[in-house]
């Protein structure tokens, strides 16, 4: 096989796949990835509750597609808007999308970054209201938002 299309044996990926693969198997990274799919799933929920249309109608893992054809906005609006107000999401094709992929009629969202900052399920209903108001009274509710996503941040700090 080697030098075809296997690369060299590169210790210090060796070494860093050794320290992944070994955390893995302790319990609490088991505890983090059960608790990574329960946010998504309390935001899935939440975004629903809202009147979002998701690819699937939920998720599985810890993503979600969410399709806003039924919202009257493009996947790159929305994913401008809610840069604006410190969410971070990106804009994504769905299913059949009849826009340019450079626009897209949907944003995916994912939960492990929160995750890793210690959000909870309760701070995912209040993550899903504030994409509602970004969708729905952005120009009203900007200010709001950006203050609820800093109180969200303030309470989960990247380092303690």
């Amino acid at each position: 096989i080697f030098p075809g299309m296997q690369g060299g044996p590169l210790m210090h990926i060796i070494a860093a796949k050794a320290i992944c693969f070994g955390e893995a198997l302790t319990d609490s990274f088991k505890a983090y990835q059960k608790q990574i799919v329960r946010n998504a799933a309390a935001l899935a929920n939440g975004l629903v509750k809202a009147g979002f249309d998701l690819v699937s109608g939920g998720t599985d893992n810890h993503l979600m597609l969410v399709d806003l054809q039924n919202m009257g906005l493009t996947g790159k609006e929305m994913e401008k808007r809610l840069d604006e107000v410190r969410i971070t999401v990106n804009k994504n094709a769905v299913p059949n999308d009849p826009t340019s992929p450079f626009v897209t009629s949907g944003i995916r969202i994912g939960t492990p970054a929160v995750t890793s900052r210690g959000f909870d399920v309760a701070d995912m209903e209040i993550i899903a209201d504030c994409i509602r108001k970004t969708a729905t009274s952005f120009e009203a509710t900007a200010d709001e938002v950006r203050f609820a996503v800093a109180a969200l941040c303030k309470k989960h700090p990247l380092y303690s």
